[in-house]
């Protein structure tokens, strides 16, 4: 095994320091702890009992062929902290070493903690998610994938992802590890579409493809939805359904099995924030975009008589069918670049200002409300201090 080799000497305070000490004893690691909050630096801490003598003991710390960043090594007592001190620090030329020189009032064993950090520690972490028939609630598994290139084993290890109990297995040097760290069943979520004024077209009947709206399950990190206890970690989600199969045996109960509907990448998403697992498209809510008037007013001139500051006022009209045979819910996202007010809005309700350049209309369609039937939403803005320059997006 690769491990970090721990030696130990002992010496009286009057006797001079000898040279390098070699291998006398390696205590075995009474605990292990690796923690994997940070994706990039994985923070390990190893507990060893040593028997130490009265006066200077020299303690050998070396890890040839292991990752371990030497500057970031601490050494601390646990069991007499005020008794056992670390009298100076030393580093063998040429090697992957260092030599403590420990001073204990007596002959004891002493429980230590000695911490690093170990590059080559990878840890990803991936999402199984599996939705109900009803589309209502699904089963939200976490994984957590370790691949171990440190050069360390790390036998019977407490592995601490940054929230939940520690999960306590021996990862080898070279060992791939995958293992279920958390598991959230009956998770509410909603089946949403998303239309975007900057992304989708404004009139789907000029373009030369068919045109369907982004699908999603959206969720909320907080406690209602029985989350809310830490921020999810980014990683890939495959998403699945329920589906009912044929009996596993003639004449008896239908089997449950799962069908795969797509996967998707999910961001970091801190407590109280909304994560959206994208499906893909949905061709059944078209939506038509059109401005139905865009005039200035408050007219600024220049000496030349040239207009060089302005207001606008621009009323908007948003058509929309559902061709569903049951309610949808629609998100309508809305930029504005620059200052505005909205002097006219035909669903409050229903509105959410995002930040100082975006607004939507969050909307529960009728199922079937097409044709002369459709939903329409309006609303009457100005742009305030136009000058015609203004970028397109912030």
């Amino acid at each position: 095994m690769k491990l970090p080799f721990l030696v130990l000497a002992a010496l009286t305070v009057a006797t001079p320091a000898p040279a390098r000490v070699k291998l006398v004893a390696l205590p075995e690691r009474a605990r292990v702890v690796v923690a994997l909050t940070h994706p990039e630096a994985t923070l390990v801490e190893e507990e060893r009992i040593l028997t130490l003598q009265p006066g200077v003991n020299q303690v050998d710390f070396s890890w040839r062929d292991v990752n371990i960043d030497g500057a970031s090594i601490q050494f601390r007592a646990l069991t007499s902290p005020d008794e056992v001190v670390v009298l100076n620090t030393s580093y063998p030329p040429n090697e992957n070493a260092l030599v403590w020189a420990i001073s204990s009032p007596a002959a004891r064993e002493e429980r230590v903690r000695i911490s690093y950090l170990l590059a080559g520690l990878s840890r990803d972490v991936v999402y199984k998610a599996v939705a109900e028939p009803d589309e209502r609630t699904l089963t939200l598994r976490s994984y957590l994938r370790l691949r171990n290139d440190s050069g360390e084993d790390l036998p019977d290890a407490e592995l601490g992802i940054g929230y939940g109990a520690n999960l306590r297995k021996s990862l080898a040097h070279e060992e791939v590890l995958e293992m279920l760290s958390e598991r959230i069943p009956d998770l509410p979520i909603k089946k949403v579409l998303t239309w975007d004024a900057a992304r989708q077209p404004w009139d789907p009947e000029y373009e030369k493809k068919t045109v369907g709206l982004p699908l999603a399950y959206v969720l909320k990190n907080d406690r209602d939805s029985k989350l809310g206890e830490h921020t999810l970690l980014p990683g890939k989600v495959r998403l699945f359904i329920k589906t009912k199969d044929q009996p596993e045996k003639e004449g008896g109960p239908p089997g449950e099995g799962v069908a795969f509907t797509g996967e998707d990448w999910a961001g970091l998403t801190p407590v109280d924030r909304e994560l959206k697992l994208s499906l893909g498209q949905s061709r059944d809510v078209k939506v038509v975009q059109r401005r139905t008037k865009n005039d200035r007013t408050d007219i600024r001139r220049n000496t030349a008589n040239q207009d060089v500051l302005w207001n606008t006022d621009e009323i908007y009209q948003i058509e929309i069918e559902n061709f569903k045979k049951a309610p949808t819910d629609l998100v309508l996202v809305e930029h504005v670049p620059g200052y505005w007010r909205m002097v006219e809005n035909s669903h409050p309700r229903q509105f959410e200002k995002k930040d100082a350049f975006t607004f939507e209309y969050h909307l529960t369609l009728p199922p079937e409300t097409n044709g002369t039937n459709k939903t329409t939403v309006t609303f009457n803005l100005q742009r305030l201090n136009v000058q015609g320059n203004e970028p397109a997006a912030y």
